[in-house]
């Protein structure tokens, strides 16, 4: 198991997803926890809990695509 924690100020729980942010595009990207972006070579990536990741939104007119088996992306 990658113990990585949520990237979340305050959360104690181990994170098994990573949240990339498109800014150009204004896409919230939610997947699964990539192994690149413990180095940070994922510019925009943020690992997070289950929790914290399936609340995850973006500003407001931004699109969420989540990549999860047996899941809808959209």
């Amino acid at each position: 198991m990658d113990e990585r924690m949520c990237s979340r100020p305050g959360c104690r729980r181990y994170a098994d997803r990573t949240v990339t942010v498109d800014y150009g595009a204004q896409l919230l990207v939610v997947g699964p926890l990539q192994p690149a972006s413990r180095r940070g070579a994922i510019e925009g990536s943020y690992d997070l809990c289950e929790p914290h990741a399936e609340r995850a939104t973006g500003p407001a007119g931004w699109q969420v695509a989540r990549h999860e088996p047996g899941r809808a992306a959209w």
